[in-house]
């Protein structure tokens, strides 16, 4: 990440601004980051790796009862998205010194449970897209709370929310036509 990028986060989230000559203050501004639950920009990397995760997890799921090739296409690569935003996310954090709160283990299990009961009955093309839509409109329900309630973050913090939606759109886009 820019060096920029994060002495803006830290101005934002009323930390001093540090010089690299000042490498102790440094190190001491991103201790209190790590340390801190209230932090707006922690929380906002810390959810958007939640949904990557939980993305992940469902559309791997759901891949194991799909057999329409073309929605297993859109579903793998929408899963290798939420793979690489995972990865993405985790390294943006690391390089101010944090670490994701959560990784969504109940949600995952909630969602991947709630798959795996309907492919009891019978999983067809249909029924996995209305999944695969109504967990994408959840994560994006639960991403724009997400940075409603955290309006004090960096604009490019925002920006990267904003990215991620209109991503999930553009999903929901290719693969409603399979409902």
């Amino acid at each position: 990440m820019d060096n920029n990028i994060i002495e803006n986060m830290m101005e934002n989230m009323g930390m001093e601004n540090t010089s690299s000559e000042n490498s102790e203050t440094q190190n001491s501004c991103m201790e209190e980051i790590q340390h801190t639950t209230e932090n707006p920009v922690e929380n906002v990397l810390s959810g958007f790796y939640k949904n990557a995760c939980v993305g992940a997890s469902s559309l791997s799921t759901l891949l194991q009862e799909v057999e329409n090739m073309k929605l297993r296409r859109e579903l793998f690569t929408q899963r290798n998205y939420y793979e690489d935003q995972k990865r993405d996310i985790k390294q943006q954090m690391a390089e101010i010194f944090l670490e994701p709160l959560e990784n969504g283990k109940m949600a995952t299990f909630y969602s991947d449970m709630i798959v795996k009961m309907k492919a009891k009955t019978g999983m067809t093309t249909e029924k996995a897209a209305k999944l695969a839509v109504e967990g994408t409109n959840m994560g994006m329900v639960q991403l724009h709370q997400l940075l409603n309630h955290n309006p004090n973050i960096p604009s490019e913090l925002k920006a990267q929310g904003e990215k991620i939606i209109a991503h999930e759109k553009e999903y929901l886009d290719r693969i409603t036509p399979y409902l």
